[in-house]
């Protein structure tokens, strides 16, 4: 493919067949449609393969792409409340999409966003807010991805050429076996009143679930199930916001450029409290502290399906994917049914849970016992 722009290190042609795959299968693209694909300016050549399949289709895309060098700058340079706000451009492209294309849900250089205060990302979040409140909205499909980078790699200590073979493998997995999985998973949440989740490290906690919507992320959007990661593979939905009593001990996050590790949070009536951690603490306490509204309340509890990801590493798009997992966000869960109104949306992970619904074992120590 010598008549595109190149990306230096990938295989274009196994991109161009992803985004057509994207494009016309999982996002079901068709003739006459307004596409707004957002990206970051490191994956400019993938974000036209993906515009141009939609063109092909006899869709009409738009193409938002500024860097991660840009963004810092914002951040560094900024009043809190220009930060704040976003260009009415963005939020009228995103309005009269039929579909949204996100192709930047990490950092393509997370490293660039280590030394930035918590109060500049939270002012930033608000004004990302804007736009989320536009996309998620219900009138429009989305799909929520990304271009794995070296420098992503480098930030959670993995060699590049396997963390890329570990994404595309498993966003390129076998979507029927998946989907088998998630109709299993959602047959036992479906009608239930509780949930329970116990894990070797300490997480025991319970939170109602009774008349609340799933969301069966299986990577096909169409106007009936409108929302989608890439990589797919969960099952999840916004437990009652003030139902979560106990203790989560959460193996993993990662946020800006930060690790966090064996982080314990204290969830009453609900709300979380962080009780500590062994690393990463004070991002954690202070990423809250930044969020408008119900950033600190539980917004979300999913199941891991993929069975492709493998280990965590801290990119929590994948890691939250992982076949025996769960993860439970704090912040906003309107997407999903709920009713948090906030900033933030932060998926924390735990590994090895056991999993009662009902008194019913859905999953022990990390198995599906489904």
């Amino acid at each position: 493919m010598t008549d595109i722009l190149q990306l230096p290190g990938y295989d274009m042609d196994r991109l161009a067949a992803v985004a057509h795959t994207i494009v016309g299968d999982c996002g079901n693209v068709k003739a006459g449609e307004n596409v707004y694909i957002e990206g970051r300016a490191d994956s400019l050549p993938y974000l036209e393969l993906l515009a141009f399949e939609c063109e092909l289709l006899g869709a009409r895309p738009v193409v938002v792409a500024p860097s991660d060098e840009y963004r810092r700058r914002r951040l560094l340079e900024l009043r809190d409340e220009q930060l704040a706000t976003i260009n009415d451009g963005w939020i009228a492209a995103a309005r009269a999409a039929d579909i949204v294309l996100t192709v930047r849900l990490e950092d393509g250089r997370p490293q660039l966003f280590r030394d930035i205060p918590a109060e500049k990302f939270g002012a930033s979040l608000r004004g990302r807010k804007l736009l989320a409140d536009v996309v998620y909205d219900g009138s429009r499909r989305w799909i929520g991805t990304d271009l794995p980078t070296p420098q992503q790699a480098e930030a959670f200590n993995l060699d590049f050429a396997s963390f890329s073979d570990m994404f595309w493998r498993s966003l390129l997995l076998d979507y029927r076996e998946l989907t088998r999985r998630a109709d299993v998973v959602a047959a036992v949440l479906d009608g239930a009143e509780w949930v329970r989740i116990t894990s070797p490290k300490g997480t025991d906690v319970r939170m109602r679930i009774a008349g609340r919507p799933l969301d069966k992320d299986i990577g096909v959007v169409t106007d009936q199930a409108k929302l989608s990661n890439l990589p797919a593979g969960e099952v999840c939905l916004a437990p009652h916001e003030d139902s979560a009593d106990g203790t989560v001990v959460f193996d993993l996050a990662f946020w800006n450029g930060v690790r966090i590790e064996d982080l314990e949070v204290a969830f009453e009536k609900g709300v979380a409290h962080g009780v500590g951690a062994r690393t990463g603490f004070e991002t954690f306490t202070a990423t809250l502290a930044s969020a408008s509204g119900d950033g600190n309340v539980i917004g979300e509890l999913g199941i891991g399906l993929n069975p492709e990801v493998g280990e965590p590493c801290g990119y929590m798009l994948t890691d939250e994917k992982i076949l025996g997992t769960v993860h439970i966000a704090v912040g906003d869960n309107e997407m999903l049914g709920g009713t948090n109104d906030s900033s933030l949306h932060w998926d924390l992970l735990v590994m090895e849970p056991t999993v009662e619904v009902d008194g019913r074992p859905l999953m022990m120590d990390g198995r599906l016992m489904v």
